[in-house]
């Protein structure tokens, strides 16, 4: 599809995201010229948005953000939220989990405290099930603080 569409419109017609979008999506190995051209073509554009920036600080009297085109790749989304809550939470389960399994009391199931393989399996779904119920609860707060500081 990628090719496809390349082929249909000018490299000068695409938008920044299409043009980062194409280059993921093709081989560089099997058409490295495209993939440069891409290339060049996404530089000159980011340059272009760059310059933009500058002349839109100057007329406004403003200093210009750093990275403003990188922007939509840090949005706060739920899978971003859910992924960090399992890289604290959900790592800390899994310490306790591996430690249940080599014998120790981490792990309590039904009230009681549970080694080996069962631990482990424990541990792993009690760290998400914390990860989901958290990263629920900290992306609905995050979209009530923007509707209260839109308002």
């Amino acid at each position: 599809m990628v090719a496809t569409v390349f082929s249909m419109r000018k490299i000068e017609n695409y938008t920044i995201q299409e043009l980062q979008e194409a280059i993921d999506g093709m081989d560089q190995g099997k058409y490295p010229e495209r993939h440069g051209n891409l290339k060049a073509e996404l530089s000159k554009k980011k340059m272009e948005v760059q310059e933009l920036n500058n002349r839109i600080a100057g007329l406004s009297g403003s200093i210009p953000r750093q990275g403003a085109i990188d922007e939509s790749r840090n949005q706060f989304t739920f899978k971003r939220c859910f992924l960090a809550c399992c890289c604290s939470i959900g790592l800390l389960w899994l310490v306790l989990g591996v430690l249940g399994f080599f014998g120790f009391g981490t792990v309590t199931a039904n009230g009681e405290q549970v080694q080996g393989v069962s631990a482990l399996v424990t541990s792993v779904l009690g760290g998400g099930m914390s990860c989901l119920m958290v990263g629920t609860v900290v992306w609905l707060g995050e979209k009530a603080l923007r509707v209260f500081e839109d308002a």
